[in-house]
């Protein structure tokens, strides 16, 4: 592998990044004098990846209109890595770049498009609702089949921070990591980096806020957990749409008479309407599913990702 520059930028990325001076990458096809992308059927071994893989300067990041990256990016991404490795820079700066500059809609569409490929390819769904069919499921089971697609989930943020990921020249200098759980997903999470947080949107390592988001499908990405290792999905988006909790309304005052004549009852049903609002203040009712308590969930144990390395690990 190449090392950076004396300042700071990896090569693989300025060499990829060359190609959008020329060309716009959500439009550009591979050059006819040489052979197509080949596309990876699984994970890339650490044999295949030569050590000085880089990105041809004319690589587009998508050759057909956003509907998946450039397996030409994809072919040194490897599942099931603690965190992100120096040979998932492109793929993952082209990602982010691509999903905050296509149509979110047509992202969207791209990825009802996979997900009903997918269900019509599945014997146990093909025939069923839409809506029932677990997308998480199917991604943790068959990564191969998802990686450079987009995927769209909606559930709940339990930690969301931001970060600088690293010396790039895509432009994109702090994005979003947020780790969601979905009604499919149990107490597995999956990872989301993206770019635009939408305003009022908290950050911290203990909410609820539900969201719903679509980005490209990169790897399986490890992190430590205080028991063992485990692995998440890694989604790369652009924005996310965020459904913040309805406000409780509020009710007309009480004139100052009745406060005075009925104190001691008026303070009974302010008791009782402040137990009322507890409850129904319960949050997470449609996805707290048996197996799942939101009380034990631990976010110190999550490894944050802080982009890929800027230098191979030798």
């Amino acid at each position: 592998m190449r090392r950076s520059d004396p300042h700071g930028v990896s090569p693989l990325v300025a060499a990829a990044v060359a190609s959008m001076l020329l060309a716009d990458p959500l439009s550009a096809q591979p050059r006819p004098d040489r052979p197509p992308p080949r596309v990876e059927t699984g994970a890339a071994t650490e044999d295949a990846i030569p050590d000085d893989w880089d990105v041809p300067p004319d690589t587009p990041a998508t050759v057909d209109g956003g509907a998946t990256l450039n397996p030409l990016l994809l072919q040194p991404v490897r599942d099931d890595t603690l965190g992100l490795e120096y040979q998932d820079r492109p793929a993952y700066f082209y990602a982010l770049w691509l999903a905050r500059q296509i149509d979110p809609q047509l992202l969207a569409r791209h990825a009802a498009d996979f997900r009903a490929a997918r269900r019509a390819a599945d014997p146990k769904y093909a025939t069923r609702k839409p809506a029932e069919f677990p997308v998480f499921v199917d991604l943790f089971q068959h990564p191969q089949q998802y990686r450079g697609r987009p995927v769209t989930l909606h559930g709940y943020f339990r930690k969301l921070v931001e970060y600088d990921p690293g010396p790039n020249d895509l432009e994109i200098g702090k994005v979003y990591e947020g780790w969601i759980y979905t009604q499919d997903s149990q107490q597995n999470p999956a990872v989301v980096v993206f770019t635009k947080k939408p305003e009022g949107l908290p950050l911290g390592g203990d909410i609820t806020e539900e969201v719903q988001l679509t980005g490209y499908f990169l790897k399986m990405y490890g992190y430590e957990a205080r028991d063992t290792t485990r692995k998440a999905p890694l989604i790369l988006a652009g924005e996310v749409r965020w459904m913040p909790a309805r406000a409780a309304n509020v009710r007309p005052p009480v004139p100052v008479g009745v406060y005075v004549a009925l104190s001691g009852l008026a303070g009974l049903a302010v008791w009782g309407l402040w137990r009322t609002s507890r409850r129904r203040a319960a949050p997470l009712s449609r996805f707290n599913t048996p197996g799942r308590n939101f009380d034990e969930f631990p976010p110190q144990e999550f490894l944050g990702t802080d982009g890929p390395p800027v230098e191979p690990h030798h």
